[in-house]
């Protein structure tokens, strides 16, 4: 049960990270980075919260992003808020698998107001690796508009263990720098 409950969470962490805006499309070889954020660090929230039984749910992230550099555009750091888009039969089972792809909505307010719009595509991994994942996609809006961007994350579930108590919240770390190319 704990390793479908870590799978479960490493599937949700990863959306969560995703809309944060953690990672995003490799850019072109020699194409400068343009963002780099060194640490990315937040949680996911799940309602009603995954269980052994399949149900829709919804998940929303929030974390924080810093130091990010140059500092000029950005302010030096940002907020990240996303919703993830989980399967509607989502259970701690199914997710345990690793290897899921969740699509991910995210925004980045920068600490000088400016914001960042981001679309995203959250996978997770398989094996020993499922409480890794790798987020992709690009800034859709706003500052650094058009740009790819990259990252990975590490997951941790902080309140549930799927039975009896559902899994309702998710903390993420970035494992790899918050890249905008």
């Amino acid at each position: 049960m704990k390793r479908t409950f870590a799978r479960g969470s490493l599937f949700l962490a990863a959306a969560a990270l995703a809309t944060s805006g953690l990672v995003v499309n490799a850019a072109p070889a020699g194409a400068a980075t343009v963002q780099n954020c060194k640490t990315v660090t937040g949680t996911v929230t799940i309602k009603p919260g995954l269980t052994t039984v399949p149900k829709a749910q919804t998940a929303t992230a929030k974390g924080v992003a810093k130091p990010c550099t140059p500092s000029t555009k950005t302010g030096g750091s940002g907020v990240l808020t996303a919703t993830l888009k989980l399967a509607s039969n989502s259970s701690c089972q199914g997710l345990a698998t690793g290897g899921q792809t969740i699509k991910v909505t995210s925004k980045v307010t920068w600490k000088n107001k400016k914001t960042s719009t981001l679309a995203l595509t959250a996978k997770t991994g398989t094996g020993s690796n499922v409480l890794t994942a790798n987020i992709t996609g690009k800034v859709s809006a706003g500052l650094f508009k058009g740009r790819p961007v990259t990252s990975q994350i590490k997951i941790k579930p902080t309140k549930g263990n799927c039975a009896p108590t559902p899994v309702t919240e998710i903390s993420f770390t970035n494992s790899k720098p918050f890249l905008i190319k």
